[in-house]
């Protein structure tokens, strides 16, 4: 896989779920795969984009990568791992198949992880779950998106896990349509050039 630099934009995030947007960190996987987290700086800058990280945190966290290099670069591979697990289990539940099992057992072991970082919050009178980089270090967005991740994989919409019928994209995504039919990650990108690779093959067609 290919590492290509990225500077990651809203129309990147078209998954419907974080997790899912981490996987999509990865484009053309149906051809030539290039991965756009080419650095722990590239991993800040989509967390940033995603909305599902406080400010404070990932600058906390660009702290730490300057104060710990290797660390980082150690962080950024288990948070690939992490995600190449999840896309395994995710294109196999797309595809009406069983995952293979150490995918399962990457993310259960990426479950564990976060469990132990985790504490216990109380908010406006409910508990919920809170990670942060004393606890997580440079393993916080991992934490986090493996949380999303487990929700994901119980929640009824992964039952309308796409896999995009684009091109050179292979990005999953929830499909929220009213029909349950959507067959691209954007209509605007991948669902355009498949018109237009139509259009230009009924064009030669009538030649």
């Amino acid at each position: 896989m290919r590492l290509e630099p990225h500077d990651f934009r809203p129309a990147d995030l078209v998954g419907g779920d974080p997790a899912l947007d981490l996987v999509n960190t990865v484009t053309a996987r149906d051809s030539e795969p290039r991965d756009w987290l080419d650095g722990y700086p590239a991993l800040l800058d989509w967390a940033a984009r995603s909305g599902a990280f406080a400010e404070a945190d990932l600058s906390r966290l660009d702290v730490l990568r300057r104060e710990s290099p290797a660390q980082a670069a150690a962080a950024l591979a288990r948070c690939k791992q992490l995600r190449e697990a999840l896309c395994d289990v995710l294109y196999a539940s797309a595809g009406g198949r069983a995952p293979d099992a150490s995918a399962l057992d990457a993310i259960d072991r990426a479950r564990l992880d976060a469990s132990r970082a985790a504490r216990l919050v109380s908010d406006r009178g409910r508990l919920r779950t809170q990670w942060s980089p004393q606890r997580s270090g440079l393993d916080l967005i991992a934490h986090v998106i493996t949380a999303y991740a487990i929700d994901l994989l119980k929640d009824p919409r992964i039952d309308r896990l796409r896999v995009c019928d684009g091109r050179d994209c292979g990005w999953v995504f929830v499909d929220t349509s009213k029909n349950g039919r959507r067959r691209w990650c954007d209509m605007a990108t991948c669902g355009n050039v498949a018109k237009a690779r139509r259009f230009q093959q009924r064009h030669r067609d009538a030649e």
